[in-house]
Parts: structure tokens; C-alpha cells; sequence
């Protein structure tokens, strides 16, 4: 069992936040892919979020939020004191416009991606490469 203190302000936590986001690393420098979706997501949508970063705790944080949302892996994001789910489901969500809906905002429009593509059914053309000394 959990250190019951912990339990307690985890679950003041996740009551106090709107929107809390369980995380490895910050929102500024995600330390895993998943938790770095997650918060493209939610910056996509606009909304303000607290966010915990659960690797400088080690295991106690780690566990006791496992033990509340009987959800092992991380990010884990809570939504008006709800676990909503992890990365899987949040962009699931996102996609159908389910996200837009549980937030209380509108469903933001499609962005461009940030990289150069080509034209549908045309392969990619990189510019042709410099070498130094022709």
C-alpha cells in the first residue's frame, strides 16, 4: 500500500486541477514520445493544464497514481477529476472531436505539418546536396 499521504494529495491534486496531466518530464522538455504527443495535443486544443512530472519522485508518485487510476503506464491525463486515459486515447479523442467535447472547447482545425511534402501520388524531391570542394 501507498504511503496514504501521497494518496491523499494526489487525489487533491487531480480534484483541484481542471486538467492534469501525469507526465515523464515537463511540458517544456516531454521525456518520452507519449508524453510529448499528449502535450501537442493538449496545446493544440488551447487549454490550460497543471502537469506532474512523475520521474523525479521515483516510485512513490509512480505507484500511488497507478494504485488511484488502475492505469499502469504514463502520461495519464485527468479531466474535471476523471482519468481520461494515456496518449492512445487522448489523440483517439482528439481525432473524433470527443477531446473538443470533454473540455468544453472547440475542435481546433487541422494544422499543416511542419515538414516540406509533395504533391499527392509525387515522390519527395530534396534539393540536391552541397559538397564542399566541387
Amino acid at each position: 500500500m501507498a504511503d496514504q499521504e501521497l494518496t491523499d494529495r494526489v487525489k487533491e491534486l487531480i480534484a483541484e486541477n481542471a486538467v492534469l496531466l501525469f507526465m515523464k518530464g515537463t511540458p517544456s522538455a516531454p521525456r518520452c514520445g507519449f508524453s510529448m504527443r499528449t502535450v501537442q495535443v493538449l496545446d493544440q486544443m488551447g487549454v490550460e493544464y497543471g502537469a506532474i512530472d512523475v520521474l523525479p519522485a521515483l516510485q512513490p508518485l509512480r505507484e500511488v497514481t497507478t494504485e488511484i487510476s488502475d492505469w499502469e503506464t504514463f502520461p495519464q491525463l485527468y479531466v474535471n477529476g476523471e482519468l481520461l486515459g494515456g496518449c492512445d486515447i487522448v489523440e483517439e479523442m482528439f481525432e473524433s472531436g470527443e477531446l473538443a467535447k470533454t473540455l468544453g472547447v472547440e475542435q481546433p482545425e487541422p494544422s499543416e505539418p511542419d515538414f516540406e511534402t509533395s504533391a499527392p501520388g509525387e515522390p519527395y524531391k530534396s534539393p540536391p546536396m552541397q559538397i564542399e570542394g566541387s
